[in-house]
């Protein structure tokens, strides 16, 4: 793919073009391994997908699951809008629904596709698409019941997420392969299943008095010979901080395996000269020059400078954005430029 620093190469007419059209419309999908619960719970979404009507459309199946998202992001941020304080229980409860519902759904449109044989690469784009946006709900969701609004372990949150989410598409324009799973054990599915099944035993907690503890007393079970080998800092962190730290570290491992698979693949580490596999690796890396701004300047913005769901919404749309872009790109085989206009508004405001 051709490297470029500040505008992708003009086209015709559009956005897309011809060659781009030609390669999206004969794209086919590559996912990586499945893991050992996608296995397990196979049969169950094909046997759910076999109970939806023929006339279904797949992209109505997602649309559905989509809207899931859509209704519980907008309850909850009727009743904790900047992630300050903790929704009613009913309320933690339907998004924990919502979260198991969207999921399912998003595994059956694919099978709902091939099953009417109206498999088609937009409806891929239309898919990933959603789950781009969808993103929102879910940090909206782990937000809420953690209480941890107009602090940085928020945007720590969501920057992770969505970083990880771009870096995931990012490896597929490389690689040609959707990384869905670390292993056999640790997948998109455990990650949604267990976001919703969280949720839902939160909605039975007092959040309030169980998150906002110490850390030297959620550990004091264990003893003080246990306590006496941890530093200062962790016994005072809250659960709920330990908790994103914790997150921030998983994700860190995640993104660094992602970097590992695209600097070592074939497609950018093979050949005979050292420069060209730094060239090609120094291009790789570079489109990750966006985003990885986009994180900066969350970080930058003061967090008694703007309400929490402004910022939230405003970095979730431009990465969202420029994500779904590299999807298109992705399948269309067109060059993406390090500089993403679509990101500049956020990165000026942020600065501002």
């Amino acid at each position: 793919l051709t490297s470029c620093l500040i505008f992708e190469p003009p086209v015709k007419t559009g956005n897309i073009s011809l060659s781009g059209l030609h390669f999206i419309a004969n794209h086919k999908y590559r996912p990586s391994e499945y893991t050992h619960l996608d296995n397990l719970l196979n049969p169950m979404w094909t046997y759910l997908t076999e109970l939806l009507p023929m006339t279904m459309a797949p992209n109505m199946v997602t649309t559905i699951g989509g809207l899931h998202c859509g209704v519980a992001y907008a309850i909850l941020w009727w009743y904790s809008p900047d992630f300050d304080e903790s929704p009613p229980d009913w309320v933690v409860m339907l998004a924990g629904w919502c979260t198991i519902a969207y999921y399912t759904l998003d595994c059956m449109d694919g099978k709902q596709a091939r099953r009417t044989g109206s498999s088609s690469p937009l409806g891929q784009l239309f898919d990933h698409g959603f789950d781009c946006i969808c993103t929102l709900f879910f940090m909206s969701t782990v937000g809420s019941y953690l209480m941890i609004g107009g602090t940085y372990w928020y945007i720590l949150l969501q920057t992770t997420i969505q970083l990880a989410f771009f870096m995931a598409q990012w490896e597929e324009y490389h690689t040609h392969v959707l990384p869905h799973c670390a292993g056999k054990w640790c997948g998109v599915s455990e990650t949604n299943y267990s976001l919703g099944i969280i949720a839902v035993v939160n909605s039975f907690l007092d959040r309030v008095a169980f998150y906002h503890r110490p850390m030297e007393q959620v550990l004091a079970p264990l003893g003080d010979s246990v306590l006496k080998q941890l530093p200062a800092v962790v016994k005072e962190l809250e659960l709920r901080h330990f908790l994103m730290a914790s997150w921030g570290v998983m994700g860190a491992i995640l993104m660094a395996l992602s970097l590992k698979r695209v600097m070592f693949h074939p497609r950018i580490a093979s050949g005979s000269y050292p420069h060209e596999i730094r060239k090609r690796r120094l291009n790789a890396l570079s489109k990750l020059a966006t985003p990885l701004a986009l994180c900066l300047a969350a970080f930058i913005v003061p967090t008694n400078a703007v309400r929490t769901r402004y910022l939230s919404v405003t970095l979730g749309l431009a990465f969202s954005l420029i994500t779904k872009k590299m999807i298109v790109f992705s399948m269309a085989k067109m060059a993406f430029a390090v500089v993403q206009w679509d990101a500049v508004p956020f990165l000026l405001a942020a600065l501002w």
